[in-house]
């Protein structure tokens, strides 16, 4: 009799679950997760007292887990960007998958297990557009070799966020990709953009994602100035230029500097969209 006999809903992993429901026994550098619903008061209680206690500091990950999932503790470190990738995914990712993704993605600064369906990775310096020019090639052959079906959203990267900030972009990210996935759930590689589209049409689970874009956009009047009359000349820069009485160059530079501070590449139209939605939304 193996483990699965006695406890058939039983499922293996990588990580600990910080899910409520799951309780996680580590067995031999692996994790047994036990669904609350399918155990006894007194089967709930002895798996609680027989658990291994795990210290925070024993895995790589734990300050980055402790901070943005447990909400404790301090930052563990300032990055000049951050992006997070979120993965929707039917079984717990196995030791493999990680490996390879971890050795896949740029920079990698944690893994982030937050359930038995959904594990984060918090890049550092990604770039939006490159990264999902090097997943929506390699998804099919990912989900093949592995044997899981993965949903991928590649969110927003960010820059210059204090204290709590980081946080609570992170946590809204991955309400606001619950919410799609709920509502809407089309699509297997998903982006920033189209999803905060999405939220802004239909009110739906942004309203902190729309706050830190529209904070920076009130406080750059030059910023917001540029969004409005590049959407007014739909997405023409030369035209654009010309209404701003600059030259293409300097259009250029500024539209950089925008997607530097806030993620969003404003010479492509739905990025374009969510600037000025936000903005108008804030007016």
């Amino acid at each position: 009799m193996n483990l699965k006999d006695y406890f058939p809903e039983v499922r293996e992993g990588a990580f600990p679950l910080t899910d409520p429901e799951w309780i996680s026994i580590e067995d031999g550098g692996r994790y047994w997760h036990f669904p609350k619903t399918d155990l006894s008061e007194k089967e709930a209680l002895l798996l609680t007292l027989g658990r291994s206690a795990l210290s925070d500091a024993s895995r790589s990950v734990s300050l980055w887990e402790r901070y943005l999932i447990r909400r404790q503790g301090n930052q563990p470190e300032v990055l000049e960007r951050y992006q997070f990738l979120y993965l929707n995914h039917q079984e717990p990712l196995s030791d493999d998958l990680i490996a390879f993704l971890t050795s896949l993605l740029p920079e990698v600064s944690a893994v982030l297990p937050m359930s038995q369906t959904r594990t984060a990775f918090l890049l550092g310096q990604a770039d939006a557009v490159e990264l999902l020019s090097l997943l929506r090639p390699i998804l099919p052959t990912i989900e093949s070799d592995f044997g899981l079906a993965l949903t991928i959203f590649v969110g927003n990267t960010w820059s210059q966020l204090v204290g709590a900030a980081l946080r609570d972009i992170f946590e809204a990210e991955n309400q606001l990709f619950s919410a799609y996935l709920t509502q809407k759930s089309s699509g297997r590689l998903l982006t920033f953009s189209e999803v905060m589209l999405w939220s802004l049409v239909v009110g739906e689970g942004a309203s902190v994602l729309s706050q830190t874009i529209g904070q920076f956009l009130q406080s750059n009047a030059e910023m917001a100035s540029l969004v409005r009359t590049l959407w007014q000349e739909q997405g023409n820069l030369v035209q654009t230029a010309q209404r701003l009485y600059i030259h293409r160059n300097s259009l250029q530079y500024k539209i950089e500097k925008f997607a530097h501070q806030t993620g969003l590449h404003v010479k492509t139209l739905d990025h374009l969209a969510v600037a000025y939605l936000v903005m108008l939304k804030g007016s």
